[in-house]
C-alpha cells in the first residue's frame, strides 16, 4: 500500500481507529477515561503546561491501546491456537498499556492537585 494519497492514507488510520474501537472494550474504556478527564480539566483550569501533559498522556494511552491491539491481531492471525510465547507477548503489550495508564493517571493527579494548592 506504498504510495497512496494522503487522504487515502488518512481514512486508513481512521478505519484502524475506528476498528479498535468497536472491538476492543478496554480501548472505549480509555477513551471514556481520557473524555472524563478532559471534562475535569475544563473543570479546574489547569495551566496551559498541564494541558499539554494531560492531552499528550491521553495520547499515548490510546496509542499503546492501539499498538497493543494491532500485535494481537496479528499474533492471533499467525497463530491462532495457544502459544506460551505469544501469550508472553500480549502479557507484555497490556502491561506497556498499565504502565501508560498509571502515569497518565498521576500526571492527571498531579495537575489537579497543583491547580487547587
Amino acid at each position: 500500500m506504498k504510495n497512496q494519497p494522503f487522504t487515502q492514507k488518512l481514512a486508513n488510520a481512521i478505519a484502524g481507529i475506528r476498528f479498535t474501537f468497536t472491538t476492543e472494550r478496554n480501548f472505549r474504556t480509555h477513551t471514556l477515561l481520557g473524555t472524563l478527564l478532559i471534562i475535569v480539566m475544563l473543570i479546574v483550569q489547569p495551566t496551559l503546561i498541564w494541558w499539554a501533559l494531560m492531552l499528550l498522556c491521553i495520547g499515548l494511552v490510546l496509542a499503546a491501546e492501539l499498538a497493543n491491539t494491532a500485535i494481537e491481531t496479528l499474533a492471533d492471525h499467525l497463530h491462532p491456537d495457544l502459544h506460551p510465547a505469544i501469550g508472553n507477548v500480549k502479557d507484555i503489550m497490556a502491561g506497556m498499556v498499565l504502565v501508560m495508564s498509571i502515569a497518565a493517571a498521576l500526571v492527571g493527579l498531579l495537575a489537579v492537585i497543583d491547580r487547587l494548592t
